[in-house]
């Protein structure tokens, strides 16, 4: 029978030390070591209970209190100082019951193995000395290790008490030794795993489910739709803006919400689970991270918080690293994607094949059909300290909107531009103006950067293309003071500058300003802007002179020079006229500018 005997016809079973240190093992890594310790006295409890019992008839009146310890083998001796009375009413009383253990077999399981515990392990031999003198006594006994060899004391020393006696001093030790018995211990813990099993099969069978949902080429809108399916638990995703991506299992008409600011609970485990509580209801969320950048956050939403299990952080951390490989595998489309629309674009910059660019159309995610405009924007930091544009960042940015909003756009950077070719329904591009409106209002707040949009006027074939783009720049350089400018608002001053080429523009410009087409001279110049601000405000000085900060009698002699310069007086309506369209000609051209 290998280490387990039976001793005579009793069925005592006998075991080796070396089996029940296999045995507390086994316990500890199996329950833990805190339940281990209340497994272990309460085995020894009913041992020492049992043991009493059998000897009641044959004991001695002189006997030794703990020589059952002995008789069974578990010490090779047992000290007792003290007393323990009974009195005349029943009652027990424990006078200085204290005692030694010598050669502990639980702790001899520790020294020769040279482990040193942190606090005593005889817990069999305190449950066997209870049990026992319980019995003997017929009151609740307790004998509670003092000092330990296991734990470098010199001896393994106990102390007897009543248990009530213990309670003050030892009140959370009794609840372990107390808390039930081996049978329920063990059926709880098979409970625990149980419940641990089926938790890891229904992690495993969602987080497969949703895998293949992603190699099926599922969207983001439709795996956040699939996840709710699964758990019937709300959904909220957000991107590192706070921009509510999707949601799923709430009610649209009351996303508003969701975007005030929360109370930070508590940081739920070490997966980065955070905890927040909201107007009204309660939010578990996750980071989605690829390769440590934040890209979304992903959320529970409870409006009841104790429907919230333990296990929720486990199946949110699931949910976030598939969306994470959905946007890696949108990222890698709209790569291609991207690619495509670019390829298009510059084609029909360097006047290339038209009938092979239309080909290429079949490739785009979306119908791409007449009427067409072309639009060019122009982006500046809002301020010096700003750092570089990421113009692909840009594209990334403004395709999502374009797509958001259901415009067909296509986008590519030139350069330090992004150019915009986009297909519409209606030929008034309405939409596409809300869309652009869009851009310079929460873009540009959010990204503190200034867009300047210029759009041509919408044309039916790609042949006519190189025209449409000329007209996006030119509007897009007209100084109006606003953000986007469509090019039919320039009225003849674009019909001006696109139907003339630079050369005659410059011509014209030297025989009607005469002296003041030497521009590249700081005072002509200075001067020419005088002259360009005092046409614009319909030559009233009083608006000039605050748009230049300049007193009146300091606008009056600059015009006085001008007027030198130019032979004529610009009281001449069509001179002025003519003047006003050359200056802007000039600056939507690029080639004169002046300081804001």
């Amino acid at each position: 029978m290998g280490n387990t005997q039976f001793k005579d016809d009793d069925k005592t079973v006998l075991m080796s030390a070396s089996a029940l240190a296999k045995l507390c093992s086994n316990l500890e890594h199996s329950i833990g070591k805190q339940k281990t310790k209340g497994f272990l006295y309460r085995f020894g409890k009913d041992f020492g209970l049992e043991a009493a019992k059998e000897y009641e008839n044959k004991r001695d009146t002189n006997r030794k209190i703990g020589s059952g310890h002995v008789r069974m083998g578990h010490v090779k001796d047992v000290t007792f100082d003290g007393e323990i009375l009974r009195q005349l009413d029943g009652s027990v009383q424990c006078i200085n019951a204290t005692g030694q253990w010598i050669g502990s077999f639980e702790a001899e399981i520790y020294v020769n193995e040279q482990r040193m515990a942190t606090e005593p392990v005889c817990h069999t031999l305190c449950g066997f000395a209870s049990g026992a003198l319980s019995y003997e006594f017929g009151t609740s006994l307790i004998a509670i290790e003092t000092k330990c060899i296991a734990k470098g004391d010199p001896v393994c020393e106990y102390e007897v008490r009543r248990e009530e006696d213990w309670l003050e001093e030892q009140g959370e030790l009794l609840a372990l030794y107390n808390n039930d018995n081996i049978l329920e211990e063990l059926e709880m813990t098979y409970d625990a795993l149980v419940h641990h099993k089926q938790l890891l099969e229904k992690l495993s069978v969602f987080q497969t489910q949703l895998t293949q949902n992603v190699t099926d080429r599922y969207s983001l809108h439709e795996l956040v739709d699939e996840a709710y399916r699964l758990l019937h638990i709300p959904l909220l995703i957000e991107d590192v803006h706070g921009q509510i991506l999707k949601t799923s299992g709430l009610q649209e008409d009351n996303l508003s919400r969701f975007m005030q600011p929360e109370e930070s609970i508590f940081q739920k485990d070490e997966q980065n689970s955070y905890f927040y509580k909201g107007n009204g209801y309660y939010k578990l969320s996750s980071a989605v991270r690829i390769n440590k950048k934040h890209y979304a956050t992903c959320s529970f939403i409870y409006e009841d918080v104790t429907k919230m299990q333990d296990s929720d952080s486990m199946f949110l951390e699931k949910i976030a690293s598939v969306i994470a490989l959905c946007i890696l595998y949108e990222e890698a489309r709209f790569e291609e994607q991207q690619r495509t629309k670019s390829s298009i674009i510059e084609r029909l910059i360097h006047q290339q094949n038209v009938a092979s660019i239309e080909a290429s159309l079949k490739f785009l995610p979306f119908k791409f059909s007449p009427p067409y405009t072309v639009a060019t924007i122009q982006i500046t930091p809002c301020s010096t300290r700003s750092t570089d544009i990421d113009y692909y960042e840009q594209i990334v940015q403004l395709s999502r909107l374009f797509e958001q909003w259901s415009s067909r756009t296509i986008i590519t950077a030139i350069g330090e531009e992004l150019v915009l070719v986009t297909s519409h329904d209606d030929p008034s591009i309405t939409h596409f103006k809300d869309v652009c409106q869009k851009i310079v209002t929460v873009f540009a707040e959010r990204q503190q950067l200034m867009y300047n949009i210029g759009i041509s006027t919408h044309f039916t074939h790609f042949t006519q293309f190189e025209q449409a783009f000329k007209e996006a720049h030119i509007a897009q350089n007209f100084e109006n003071n606003e953000a986007i400018t469509h090019y039919k608002e320039l009225g003849i001053l674009g019909d001006f500058v696109t139907n003339m080429s630079v050369e005659q523009i410059h011509q014209l410009s030297e025989k009607m300003l005469r002296g003041l087409y030497d521009y590249t001279n700081p005072r002509i110049h200075e001067l020419l802007h005088t002259l360009y601000v005092y046409l614009l405000n319909n030559q009233r000085l009083k608006e000039t002179m605050n748009q230049l900060s300049l007193s009146i009698g300091g606008i009056q002699y600059r015009i006085k020079q001008i007027e030198e310069i130019l032979g004529d007086t610009l009281k001449n309506a069509s001179l002025s006229a003519y003047l006003l369209l050359l200056i802007q000609s000039l600056l939507l051209l690029g080639e004169l500018t002046f300081e804001q």
